[in-house]
């Protein structure tokens, strides 16, 4: 099956702006460029875009998702350690922030 940018925008939940920056830095390609010069986008880049959009959500930088897709001999699990202390890291931050604003709070009273 073949989608238009606006078709794929809207099955993935995304804007075309992203779809087109995406394109632009090599991300995720159109399968082609029709005569209308339209992208056009067919099932292995929904796939793709599933794979990107799930690492998005695990907070990973795009170039990250670059290296992971375009690397057949990327370290995965690699990068997913580092960004799981990454994740923890920023966790104890927020730990701390939590904590000097209930103190705040408290101190308030």
């Amino acid at each position: 099956m073949e989608y238009s940018i606006k078709e794929l925008a809207d099955l993935a939940g995304i804007s075309t702006r992203t779809l087109r920056y995406y394109d632009e830095i090599g991300l995720l390609k159109p399968s082609q460029i029709n005569s209308s010069g339209y992208r056009v986008y067919e099932s292995k880049e929904v796939d793709l875009l599933q794979q990107i959009l799930l690492y998005k959500s695990m907070d990973m930088k795009l170039e990250d998702i670059q290296k992971i897709i375009s690397h057949g001999d990327y370290d995965v699990s690699g990068a997913l350690i580092e960004h799981k202390r990454q994740l923890i890291h920023r966790r104890n931050q927020l730990d701390r922030l939590i904590t000097t604003v209930e103190k705040t709070i408290a101190h308030n009273k």
